[in-house]
């Protein structure tokens, strides 16, 4: 699954500040999420929508990760790590993304075992990773820990 979403040209006043914490140059810039469950992936997009990020796109797997990023640049990555079988998985795809160009990554997965989190240190340095279900506000703070660690 392929799907890119332009939202708003700029994003709007939240209430409660929700966005506020955010960069507006990071709300305006391309985020990629790569989860192959199409209804997690759509509930991630929602949420970063809701955050006030303007440019979301959508890959199902680590392969269509890659391709996708050539065309969009993400700032910010926001990964599973299982991708279903035979599939590359995100923290692979993430690597690859990353020796093209930098990005704030943002693990969200249902294996952050020791062993996950260990890899996640040793290939992906400064990123942040979420145990699912994550909330809205787990999901803001993750990704300002991200930017940060990667600046």
């Amino acid at each position: 699954m392929l799907h890119f979403h332009i939202g708003r040209p700029s994003p709007p006043a939240r209430p409660g500040g929700a966005a506020d914490d955010l960069p507006a140059d990071l709300l305006a810039a391309p985020v990629l999420i790569v989860e192959d469950e199409a209804m997690i992936a759509w509930t991630m997009e929602s949420l970063l929508d809701d955050m006030g990020f303007a440019r979301i796109a959508i890959a199902a797997s680590g392969e269509a990760a890659l391709v996708q990023s050539a065309a969009v640049a993400p700032r910010l990555i926001v990964s599973d790590i299982n991708l279903g079988p035979a599939c590359m998985d995100g923290v692979a795809a993430t690597v690859a993304m990353l020796a093209r160009a930098a990005a704030s990554v943002v693990f969200v997965t249902g294996h952050a075992s020791g062993e996950a989190r260990a890899r996640i240190d040793r290939e992906v340095p400064g990123a942040v990773v979420l145990a699912k279900p994550v909330s809205p506000d787990e999901l803001r703070r993750a990704i300002r820990q991200a930017i940060m660690a990667a600046h």
